[in-house]
């Protein structure tokens, strides 16, 4: 077990790390380039480390080639096109490869340099717009009850054996990604768990992923202010099962959700794949379906029946109709992979909660209070649904929208929770570097009626809100989830949903 972060890796000659890569070329081959490291961040940079200067959204890495090679690096990988103004680089000493697509060529070099981890142990890679995170706590739970030691990559964090980094990205760059898997698969992790999100397909960061099993939840509006239409966004999204259709493992499977309109679009094409497609849900004739008559669901948990493939009663400690549709993936993959009916349904119970995510807290005053992650339109419109389903009292709503992000979905998340809330509080949420005002004219503009109110400040938006609510009230949190922070401008500061709704709700009880 590597406990200190100490990992070694092979230090290559380039010749050899290069072999047989298509569409790349070492220009000055004539002589032995040692590499002992692959860096994309040239200040990141130490002696003989390959620099890789890819085009990011903000800046162009050829900016920083000569900062690599002050730093040390012995070879540097540009874009074809840029060779003339980089061929100088030769008269050092220095190795100067070139490539089509230099995104694609540092997914492909990482691979190799961390000697191909993804191709050691089962990857199952979950994409679509929501319950990614959920999906992988599932599968943990599920497979950690089996007796598996997995590793999860995801939103949240990234975590193996006792281990727990902070996620810089959902999915993280390529090079950092195989680093991480090679770290799991040295420590000794039997199963990667990995959302898939739709700017890492876009950006060609999990090219070299040799994927077992992919899910795809459903596709809503999200990621606009990034991608440049919702044709483009599904389309980012499906690269994914062209990834596991070229991936060299021999048992393959896709669980797609039968009941989500893009869902439906996957699986009328499913004849198409090499590998078998199979969709869950509880609307449709499907692979895994549940019994709709049999779900019951309380502020604490789900119960159903599965009548397909198999016949069992489950039940969840995690409220919200979503849910079972993410217990459907989770179960779809893990039953594909040979595990125990029984384990399954043992370690889906198992799991209490996913950070941010429909996350309850219970007041002696007889009011709850749900925490939850949901920042589009479909997620809010979902999510309240759900709560409305528990039958509440009233429900109060309190959301805002991040700034310098998707614009368009501002009005329509205002749509949604007018249409399933008693009352909104409309409040900031990480305005970033836009004006939070702007943010809330913007979402304003999808109310129609009077129930809602503005408060820009969101603690003292919970506070209202908690404040008001009344026995059997619902309130939901939604936007940040499990963030424990805000942004605003450039400063980012410790905000907690959780904690601000547990800080007034005892100073309320113990008036």
């Amino acid at each position: 077990m590597n406990r200190n972060n100490e990992l070694t890796y092979s230090s290559f000659d380039l010749q050899t790390l290069l072999h047989g890569m298509e569409g790349i070329e070492l220009y000055n081959a004539d002589r032995e380039i040692r590499v002992s490291g692959i860096e994309y961040d040239s200040r990141k940079v130490e002696g003989d480390s390959l620099f890789v200067a890819i085009e990011g959204m903000e800046t162009d890495g050829h900016t920083f080639v000569a900062g690599a090679v002050e730093a040390g690096a012995s070879a540097v990988m540009i874009a074809v096109s840029r060779f003339e103004e980089f061929s100088y680089l030769a008269q050092k000493g220095v190795g100067i490869v070139t490539a089509a697509d230099t995104r694609a060529a540092l997914s492909m070099i990482s691979s190799r340099f961390f000697s191909d981890p993804s191709h050691s142990v089962p990857v199952i890679g979950i994409t679509g717009t929501n319950g990614k995170t959920t999906i992988t706590y599932m599968l943990e739970s599920i497979l950690t009850r089996a007796g598996y030691n997995p590793g999860v990559i995801g939103t949240i964090n990234y975590r193996w054996g006792g281990i727990t980094k902070q996620a810089a990205n959902t999915t993280p760059e390529s090079r950092d990604l195989h680093e991480l898997m090679s770290a799991m698969v040295q420590d000794e992790v039997d199963c990667v768990i990995m959302e898939v999100s739709s700017h890492a397909l876009s950006l060609k960061r999990a090219d070299d992923i040799a994927f077992d099993y992919a899910v795809f939840t459903n596709l809503t509006r999200d990621h606009l202010d990034y991608h440049h239409d919702f044709d483009e966004y599904f389309d980012a999204k499906m690269r994914l099962f062209t990834l596991l259709g070229k991936s060299a493992k021999k048992k393959k499977a896709a669980f797609i959700n039968s009941d989500d309109p893009y869902g439906k679009r996957i699986l009328k094409d499913k004849d198409g794949y090499s590998y078998r497609m199979y969709g869950y849900g509880i609307e449709s004739e499907t692979d895994y379906a549940v019994s709709a008559p049999s779900v019951q669901s309380s502020i604490t948990g789900n119960s159903f029946l599965v009548l397909r493939p198999f016949e069992k009663e489950f039940r969840l400690q995690m409220a919200g109709r979503f849910n079972i549709y993410n217990s459907l993936a989770a179960i779809g993959v893990t039953h594909a992979m040979g595990l125990p009916v029984g384990a399954i349904v043992d370690g889906l119970s198992r799991l209490k909660k996913v950070p941010g995510r429909f996350d309850a807290i219970i007041s002696r005053g007889g009011f709850y209070v749900v925490i939850d992650y949901a920042h589009t339109d479909d997620a809010l419109d979902q999510l309240l649904r759900s709560v409305r389903a528990l039958e509440p009292a009233r429900v109060i709503t309190v959301f805002g929208c991040g700034g310098n992000r998707d614009t368009s979905k501002r009005p329509l998340m205002a749509a949604a929770s007018e249409t399933h809330s008693d009352w909104t509080i409309i409040t900031s949420d990480n305005p970033r570097k836009e004006d939070p005002s702007k943010i809330i004219d913007d979402i304003e503009k999808g109310m129609s009626g009077d129930r809602y109110e503005v408060i820009e400040n969101r603690e003292e938006a919970i506070k209202h809100a908690v404040h008001m609510a009344e026995k059997d009230d619902i309130i939901v949190i939604a936007g940040k989830g499990h963030e424990d922070y805000q942004i605003i401008g450039d400063k980012k500061s410790h905000f907690d949903d959780r904690e601000v709704a547990k800080k007034y709700i005892s100073a309320r009880e113990n008036v």
